[in-house]
């Protein structure tokens, strides 16, 4: 049997979700899946890649996100560092589907989409679950794609999720931005957000390396938390501290935008700095919809 192309794979699961997708221009429903794009009733046409993504974004937007930062992360991720952080996501997205027999999350901001491909490697939940991955950079949905997998990824905004209301069961958000009110318009009654924060000591090594040298080198998630919990209720919390090594110092670098402020020349001095461990220093944060 032939193996199927990637954007032959795209068209299949754009028509199998067809009913839950919308415009980003009029809001109206997506209609049609053509050989290269997709329309909706309004005839809004949008592209779709042959490597396997549909461009759901008009103007490509401006991002420090860039192909560099992607490739750095990857690296990161096969080094295993934040396996304990992909563990919990994978238990908490397997508790709450485990009720029903089909479920949609998403993952906003995916990025190089390391933990929905995580997500779609456990058994339990493949079996269950539909998963969306959504960025606004070109870069990182084109590098997600690079995995054998049924997720659906698309370049999109999250201020304009390309979903309609009350479709969604989990909204997977990893040091990423949030849209509270696009959160709750297409989450179901019941629906929940996973959202993974920064703590104070994350990456401190970093930080106390660049103090002084951009204009904010402390960092307090307070204002994050109290913002989650003025659109969602709390209905769990964790924090994850560990060290761990660090393999590649430049890789780190590249891949945090921590370093975004920094000239060359001081990118160049803080390669050079003898970092051998890091700190990882999470907080996962579930809410539900009031």
């Amino acid at each position: 049997m032939r193996k199927l192309k990637k954007i032959e794979v795209l068209r299949e699961l754009l028509n199998e979700n067809i009913s839950i997708l919308r415009c980003p221009v009029c809001k109206k429903s997506i209609k049609y899946i053509k050989e290269s794009s997709v329309l909706c009733e309004n005839n809004h046409c949008f592209n779709i890649s042959k490597k396997g993504y549909v461009n759901l974004v008009k103007n490509n937007a401006k991002t420090i996100y860039d192909k560099k930062l992607f490739e750095s992360r990857s690296k990161i991720y096969e080094y295993g560092i934040y396996d304990e952080l992909s563990k919990e996501i994978i238990d908490i997205v397997d508790k709450y589907t485990s009720k029903k027999n089909v479920n949609f999350v998403l993952d906003v901001g995916c990025g190089e989409g390391y933990y929905l491909n995580q997500l779609y490697s456990d058994e339990k939940i493949n079996s269950r679950c539909k998963l969306f991955g959504i960025d606004i950079s070109r870069e990182g949905i084109s590098l997600a794609t690079r995995y054998e997998n049924s997720i659906l990824w698309s370049v999109s905004d999250l201020s304009n999720l390309p979903f309609k209301n009350d479709k969604l069961d989990i909204i997977i958000d990893i040091l990423s931005p949030s849209n509270y009110s696009e959160f709750t318009r297409v989450l179901n009654k019941g629906g929940v957000v996973i959202k993974v924060i920064p703590d104070e000591h994350y990456l401190k090594e970093i930080r106390s390396e660049i103090k002084g040298k951009i204009k904010k080198d402390t960092y307090s998630n307070k204002n994050v938390i109290n913002s989650f919990k003025d659109n969602l209720e709390i209905i769990y919390d964790k924090r994850i501290t560990y060290k761990t090594n660090i393999y590649n110092l430049e890789d780190f670098i590249k891949m945090t935008p921590l370093t975004s402020g920094l000239s060359k020349e001081q990118i160049n001095e803080l390669n050079k700095c003898d970092i051998e461990k890091i700190t990882v220093d999470l907080k996962i944060i579930v809410g539900k919809v009031k």
